[in-house]
């Protein structure tokens, strides 16, 4: 019977936690940890030996139970905290075999060890530890040591602790235009048909916009936690993306980078994004309020498995439904109920955000006023162990916010000045955690009524895949289809307003920090029935291209 040595190393909880909290960007508010855990961990960890009941070599990240299969929720679990929290650095060979099984024991071992090392104890964590009590038991005559860890993480974790998180992005990238409207929209040729003819920022009215161009956006998040449970977080944002070919003045909007918007701030200029307050209601509910918030971060659930940095298009981020998924921001607030439904977990949310919410002048904005900007959503979602399913509602005020650049000139157009319902379902299923082959599969649609004279319909879809660790550990391939927001119809008839995208990356993980994502999109018609008014011809497409490097720390 083989001898496995081991010997934690406590590492830099804080990077871990960061690396960590990039998987879901919507559940960041995991992200701070206390110092004081960080240096307890270094003192206490002791040498454990893992032994194996099986013939074979000893393996570095070896994983599995005798009596518990590879396909079952809790090996998943330990399997995904031991690798998580570097709970088996130190096995002798340095090689990874993958789901061998080996006995309960050794599971609750790595339980032990990876217990030394968190600094938050989640839920899952809660229920590891009860699954596992007996084996816990018998490794320690006395588990008053256990009791003690768990004890201290809840009296230590997130103890006044506030972490900076920068997430930058440098893109060298352009677009070309392609059909027979191309001519008239190229560099030199001025077009006052644009739509982005008068949205100049800082030049004046926008141009066309086909040149190589390299630029930047950058995100510092400022997280503090006072209780363990809460969330304080300032987000600063700043870039030079305006008068690139995927900035506010794109001639088409469409090629928006989705990972930045500015929010009227000229180039170069550091602007407050987010400022609000995060705090749980007992078990079941949760709070979020501030003077700056975004629907985005306050929904109880995500129906998207797909990266939000990597692509260059909003619609595959706003799961197929960018009006009802929107990005208005201001001041508001957020209520989340969550309860166990059988193996799923349920969360219902209801919120509310102003753009003119910080207005005193009731013409101007305000909150629950006629001129607020403001946007009410509710969502009802469903997240089991391999997917999620949402169903969304959204009033729109006047849609100023979800309507720039996530559809035609015709949809912007209506828009903007008029209240609107949006609908949306979304929904994701990862086959790729079973198969590598088969990717995580997302699908989305938005439906959108429009309260202008003619009652105005919208729609919008997505199909999105992914593939992890396609070729190699930390490489990834992405490509999504579908159409952006376009006008089916009104009370005067049906519209010709249908337009396709698509868009496909491939992400490198260079370091734990760098990543290098080459994306390529094409869209087939972004002006829709204004083609022919807008370049003077029936057919106008666009193609992009960019490789951004991403850097966090």
């Amino acid at each position: 019977m083989p001898s496995m040595s081991f010997s934690p190393r406590a590492g830099t909880i804080s990077a871990l936690i960061l690396l960590l909290s990039t998987l879901d960007p919507v559940k960041a508010n995991q992200d701070i940890v206390s110092t004081s855990i960080e240096a307890s961990v270094e003192r206490s960890i002791p040498q454990i030996q893992l032994h194996s009941d099986r013939n074979g070599p000893s393996h570095h990240h070896s994983f599995g139970f005798a009596d518990i299969l590879p396909s079952e929720r809790v090996y998943q679990a330990i399997k995904n905290l031991a690798e998580s929290y570097g709970c088996v650095d130190g096995y002798t060979d340095g090689r990874f075999i993958g789901n061998r099984p080996i006995s309960r024991y050794e599971a609750a071992m790595l339980l032990k060890a990876c217990l030394s090392k968190i600094s938050h104890l989640t839920d899952e964590v809660k229920a590891l530890l009860s699954h596992f009590e007996a084996e816990l038991t018998l490794l320690n005559s006395n588990v008053d040591d256990i009791d003690s860890r768990v004890e201290t993480l809840k009296a230590q974790s997130f103890s006044a602790t506030t972490s900076l998180r920068v997430n930058m992005a440098m893109l060298l990238g352009g677009t070309r235009y392609t059909g027979a409207g191309a001519d008239p929209v190229s560099s030199g040729k001025r077009n006052l048909f644009l739509p982005n003819a008068f949205n100049g920022i800082n030049n004046g009215p926008g141009f066309p916009t086909d040149g190589l161009n390299f630029f930047y956006v950058s995100r510092l998040d400022l997280n503090t936690s006072f209780t363990g449970k809460d969330l304080l977080k300032v987000r600063m944002e700043v870039g030079n993306t305006t008068n690139s070919s995927f900035g506010i003045n794109t001639a088409t909007p469409l090629s928006l980078y989705a990972w930045f918007f500015p929010k009227g701030q000229g180039d170069n200029q550091i602007v407050i994004q987010r400022a609000y307050y995060s705090f749980a209601l007992g078990e079941k509910l949760s709070v979020t309020a501030g003077p700056i918030v975004r629907q985005d971060e306050m929904l109880g659930s995500w129906p998207v498995y797909y990266p939000s940095n990597a692509p260059l298009f909003g619609v595959p981020w706003y799961a197929g439904a960018p009006a009802a998924y929107n990005l208005n921001q201001g001041a508001g607030g957020a209520v989340t109920y969550s309860e166990k439904f059988f193996d799923s977990m349920l969360a219902a949310t209801v919120m509310y955000i102003s753009r003119g919410g910080n207005q005193g002048n009731t013409i101007q904005g305000g909150i629950g006023t006629e001129n607020a900007g403001a946007t009410t959503t509710v969502q009802l979602g469903l997240t089991g162990s391999k997917w999620t399913l949402t169903g969304i509602y959204t009033h729109s005020q006047d849609n100023y916010a979800s309507g720039n650049s996530q559809g035609t000139p015709s949809y912007y157009s209506i828009a903007v000045g008029n209240p609107m319902n949006s609908y949306g379902i979304a929904g994701f299923y990862d086959f790729n955690a079973d198969n590598k082959l088969i990717p995580i599969i997302n699908l989305g649609a938005g439906y959108n009524q429009h309260m202008d004279h003619y009652s105005s319909r919208s729609f919008s879809s997505w199909l999105g895949m992914m593939w992890k660790d396609l070729i190699a550990k930390g490489q990834s391939f992405g490509i999504s289809t579908g159409q952006p927001t376009f006008l089916i119809g009104n009370s005067r008839g049906n519209a010709d307003d249908g337009n396709y995208f698509v868009e496909a990356f491939y992400s490198v993980e260079l370091t734990d920090n760098i990543t290098l994502t080459p994306t390529l999109l094409w869209l087939s018609r972004p002006y829709g029935q204004q083609t022919e008014q807008i370049t003077g011809q029936n057919s106008f497409g666009t193609l992009a291209a960019f490789v951004k490097a991403g850097i966090r720390f």
